[in-house]
C-alpha cells in the first residue's frame, strides 16, 4: 500500500521521520478540520503549510469522505459503555489533567448535512456525560478530551478512513492498535514496522532541511525508480529469516548502502568522460571546421575550459542513465539532485 494516513495530529512533525516518509511513500494524507481548508495560512504550522502547498501532504476532511458519520460513531459509543473500557480510571485521569484536544470539525462540518450534526453532538455529548470531555471555553471549536480516550477516538477515526480510502494508518508514535477495529483492519505488525523504519533510517539519512518543491517534482519524475526501491525494501522487511539486529540483517542493509554509494560515485566519475567528451570534441571540431565561414566556431574552440564546462553540465543531465538492478538508483539519484 503506497498511501498513508497520518494520525493523530493535524500537522506532521518537522523531523527526519517525516522526510523519510515523504520520500518513501507515494502520498501522505492527514485528517484536517473543515476550517483549515479556508484559512490555512493562519491555522497550519509553517512546515505543514509548505507540505500542503507542495502537494506532498493531502488534507482530508472526514465529514466529506464518510457517508454515514453518525452510524460509524455508534460502535465507539457502545465501546465507551462496555466493561472493557476503563471508565473510572480514565475519568479520574481527566479530572487531574485536561490537556488533550480534538477539533470538533474532524467529526462535524458546521455547514454540513444533518447527519453530521448528529454525529458531532452525540459522540461528544456522550463523552461529556461520562466525564471524559468538556468544551474548551477559550476556543469553542475545541473539546478537551481525556488523553487515552482521545488516542482511541482518533485511532478509530483513522482506521475507518484508511479502510474507506485504501490508505495505511501511520503515526510516528507506535501505539497499541485499537482492539475494536483490529479484527477488520490489521495494521502493520509493530516488529515489521520497526524493521522497515530501521532500514529507511539507515538508507535515507537525509536532514529535514530539504527543498519540498524539488522533492515533489523528483518523485513525480522518478516514480518507477521509487517502485523499484520500495520493492527492495519490502522484500527485506518481510523476510522473516532476516531478523533486525542480527549480523545477517546488518550485512543486508550494509550491502544496499554500499550499492547506493557506488551508484552515487558512478554518477560523478569519469566513466561518462569517454562517451560525453567524445561528443563534446566532435561538436567543437565541427565548429572549428566551419571557422572560416563562421567566427562562432573559432570562438568556441579557443575558449579555455569550455569543453570541461559542457562535460560537467552533461554529467549532471546524464546521471540517470546508469543501469541498476538493486533498487538503490532512486536514492543515489535523489542524493545527487536534492542534496
Amino acid at each position: 500500500m503506497n498511501k498513508l494516513l497520518y494520525f493523530p495530529y493535524i500537522n506532521l512533525p518537522e523531523t527526519a521521520w517525516t522526510v523519510r516518509t515523504l520520500i518513501y511513500y507515494e502520498n501522505v494524507g492527514t485528517i484536517v478540520p473543515n476550517e483549515y481548508f479556508y484559512n490555512p495560512e493562519r491555522l497550519y504550522d509553517p512546515f505543514m503549510l509548505d507540505l500542503v502547498r507542495d502537494d506532498l501532504v493531502i488534507p482530508i476532511n472526514p465529514i466529506e469522505r464518510l457517508d454515514n458519520p453518525w452510524e460509524i460513531s455508534k460502535p465507539f459509543i457502545k465501546f465507551l459503555n462496555s466493561k472493557s473500557f476503563p471508565l473510572e480510571k480514565n475519568r479520574q485521569r481527566f479530572s487531574e489533567s485536561r490537556t488533550s484536544r480534538i477539533h470538533r470539525d474532524k467529526f462535524k462540518n458546521p455547514n454540513a448535512q444533518i447527519h453530521a450534526d448528529k454525529f458531532d453532538s452525540e459522540i461528544f455529548y456522550q463523552l461529556q456525560q461520562i466525564g471524559l470531555a468538556e468544551r474548551n471555553r477559550e476556543n469553542y471549536n475545541w473539546y478537551n478530551v481525556e488523553s487515552k480516550t482521545a488516542d482511541l477516538l482518533m485511532t478509530y477515526l483513522a482506521f475507518i478512513l484508511s479502510a474507506k480510502l485504501e490508505m495505511r494508518p501511520m503515526t510516528d508514535k507506535i501505539k497499541k492498535p485499537f482492539k475494536l477495529v483490529r479484527k477488520t483492519i490489521e495494521p502493520e505488525n509493530k516488529k515489521v514496522l520497526k524493521k522497515k523504519n530501521t532500514i529507511l533510517k539507515e538508507l535515507i539519512p537525509f536532514p529535514h532541511e530539504i527543498d519540498l518543491t524539488k522533492l515533489r517534482r523528483f518523485k513525480e519524475k522518478h516514480s518507477g525508480l521509487l517502485e523499484a526501491f520500495k520493492n527492495r525494501v519490502e522484500i527485506l522487511t518481510l523476510d522473516e529469516n532476516i531478523i533486525e539486529g542480527t549480523d545477517l540483517f546488518n550485512e543486508k542493509v550494509k550491502e544496499l548502502k554500499l550499492r547506493k554509494d557506488e551508484l552515487s560515485a558512478k554518477m560523478n566519475e569519469s566513466q561518462f568522460k569517454n562517451i560525453l567528451f567524445g561528443s563534446i570534441c566532435g561538436v567543437i571540431g565541427a565548429y572549428q571546421g566551419l571557422a572560416s565561414a563562421n567566427t562562432t566556431g573559432a570562438f568556441i574552440g579557443g575558449l579555455p575550459g569550455f569543453a570541461s564546462a559542457v562535460y560537467s553540465a552533461l554529467k549532471v543531465e546524464k546521471a540517470d542513465k546508469i543501469f541498476d538492478q538493486t533498487g538503490m538508483k532512486y536514492l543515489a539519484l535523489m542524493d545527487k539532485r536534492l542534496r
